[in-house]
């Protein structure tokens, strides 16, 4: 077996110039005095000896028996991939990186290198040595002989995925929760929308046109369109100068809709579907543990079990919380497009992007004219 002084990382720099060392510090050399601890520097970059569970450095032109585009890629992430071929299987069953586990990035990348029935045919048909092989032959060698290699990889990706899905849902539904809450308690919104419909079927009346008897909130879009004979005045401003003469305590009603200060992100619709996402991929773990233990009687990875199953309990928690919250969130919603006499199929992104460009025009329209 063949060993080689152990290397380091190289870095790269860009080099000062020369004909500028002179004309700079650099011309002192001052490091020649700096003592550094390169057993610190050797620990943190050194490069993994390949060649510890090889029989010899593979050379530029050993053959490589995987399709050469792939096994080109393979090669690249194999360079930086901390786990010998023997280890894999092992890591499979480790749950939790901080465990020992493999890391995200690394389980993602090696689900693109599953090997196919044509490779599995191919490297079982395999006739000498294991060890004579090019490292990335070793590799796929190692992965044909891993029993539902994807769907373990698959497991250990969605294990890792549900915690941070349902992490980053629940701020999300909680918003919308509140931007409903606020909607449906904020009678002064309420006010606001009466005095527009005044002031609008009193424009529409002396127009001899029909009176309104309500409007869709869509129409907030339309109030800086129509102008007055000052070009600068618009229906926005009619409706805030009304407000200010005969209720101007209702111009704060903004301060009631903070939640409405921004545009909404994902939408209700996009949120529940997320949610039931979730729910399938648990059902998916769910399955798994069934089927694993039926074909591990012979109690292999007993640490693997019992983590599997606490993470199911964990994440079913979890989950069960946030579909109640998801529930009440639409339920909110539904309240809310009654109560303002929308479409029940009216996307909730449409609807509170609207309101939050009120909010703001409104809020320019009334500072313009204090």
């Amino acid at each position: 077996m063949n060993f080689k002084k152990p290397r380091t990382k190289a870095f790269h720099w860009d080099v000062v110039g020369t004909d500028k060392i002179a004309k700079s510090f650099w011309k002192q050399e001052s490091t020649g005095r700096i003592e550094i601890d390169t057993s610190r520097l050797f620990e943190q970059f050194a490069i993994k000896d390949m060649g510890t569970f090889c029989a010899s450095e593979p050379s530029t032109t050993q053959h490589i028996m995987l399709n050469q585009k792939i096994a080109h890629n393979f090669n690249i992430f194999l360079k930086s991939f901390p786990v010998l071929p023997g280890e894999l299987k092992d890591k499979l069953f480790v749950i939790n990186e901080d465990d020992g586990g493999l890391s995200d990035g690394h389980i993602t990348s090696l689900r693109r290198y599953v090997p196919t029935l044509d490779d599995v045919e191919m490297y079982k048909s395999h006739k000498g040595p294991v060890t004579e092989l090019h490292i990335v032959d070793q590799y796929m060698m190692e992965m044909c002989n891993i029993p539902c290699l994807s769907t373990q990889l698959d497991l250990l990706l969605t294990l890792r995925e549900l915690p941070i899905g349902m992490k980053d849902l629940q701020p999300l539904i909680n918003q919308k929760i509140r931007m409903c809450t606020q909607l449906n308690n904020c009678r002064s919104f309420v006010s606001v929308l009466e005095y527009l419909l005044t002031v609008g079927n009193y424009l529409n009346e002396n127009a001899r046109k029909e009176k309104a008897k309500g409007f869709r909130l869509s129409s907030l879009t339309k109030l800086s369109q129509l102008r007055g004979n000052d070009r600068k005045f618009t229906l926005l401003h009619a409706l805030v100068e009304q407000i200010m003469l005969l209720e101007p305590s209702l111009a704060a009603f903004t301060e009631d809709l903070a939640e409405f200060e921004t545009v909404p992100g994902a939408s209700i619709k996009g949120l529940t579907a997320e949610v039931d996402v979730l729910k399938n991929e648990m059902q998916k773990v769910i399955q798994y543990e069934k089927t694993f233990k039926k074909r591990n009687a012979g109690g292999q990875h007993p640490q693997f079990y019992k983590d599997l199953k606490m993470a199911i309990e964990k994440y079913k928690t979890g989950l069960s919380a946030l579909t109640k919250t998801r529930d009440e969130m639409k339920k909110l919603y539904s309240v809310i497009l009654v109560k303002f006499g929308e479409p029940a199929d009216q996307d909730s992104q449409e609807l509170f992007g609207l309101i939050c460009q009120f909010v703001h025009d409104f809020r320019g329209a009334h500072a313009e004219m204090i």
